[in-house]
């Protein structure tokens, strides 16, 4: 998608598991993207299977690429895509690199934990020329501007002991003048009984 001049407004969610851990996405994150009259939605991976993207694509149109559970279930999808609105680069990803990365961090994760710096040194060197990298993978909401760049990965989408069983997303909107506003939602918690 490339624009100019145009207000754009982006949906953003990662990390659905649709049907291997939720079975549907949430109500309340469908209406605020139905609110907000999304110009488009970015789901950054692990969809697991087609269900979520149809459900998004009522609302409009869907950009997804390839999670590393996608890749496991077969799900055909890019694993970056780029986008070029009003001046600004956003590149969209999961954020897993290949299995060996995701294998070496899983290592990681277990013995020390989410550490952000991990992923950051990863995205910084996969898109050094991206404004905006939107990525998912690692179930923590994050929005940090480093060194001119937005780091965003919208959370989990599905409730989950990382978002404290309360679903996450977020919006990304770009002015015709290029200014990059976010906008980070967490719905109320679905604890598993």
């Amino acid at each position: 998608m490339s624009s100019d001049s145009e207000f754009v407004t982006f949906g953003v969610l990662a990390d659905t598991h649709i049907p291997d851990r939720a079975k549907s996405l949430p109500s309340g994150m469908l209406a605020k993207f139905e609110e907000a009259q999304v110009s488009q939605i970015l789901h950054a991976g692990d969809s697991s299977n087609w269900k979520a993207v149809r459900t998004l694509e009522a609302i409009a149109p869907v950009k997804i690429v390839q999670g590393n559970r996608d890749w496991i279930l077969g799900m055909k999808t890019p694993k970056t895509i780029s986008l070029s609105i009003n001046g600004i680069h956003i590149t969209l990803t999961h954020g897993h690199r290949t299995m060996r990365h995701y294998l070496v961090d899983k290592w990681a994760y277990i013995t020390r934990g989410y550490v952000f710096e991990r992923y950051y040194a990863h995205l910084v060197e996969d898109y050094p020329n991206s404004d905006v990298i939107i990525f998912g993978h690692t179930h923590y909401q994050t929005v940090k501007w480093i060194n001119g760049k937005l780091f965003f990965n919208p959370g989990a989408a599905y409730p989950c002991r990382h978002n404290n069983f309360g679903p996450e997303f977020g919006i990304i909107s770009v002015t015709p003048d290029g200014i990059i506003r976010t906008e980070s939602y967490r719905l109320q918690s679905h604890q598993p009984s």
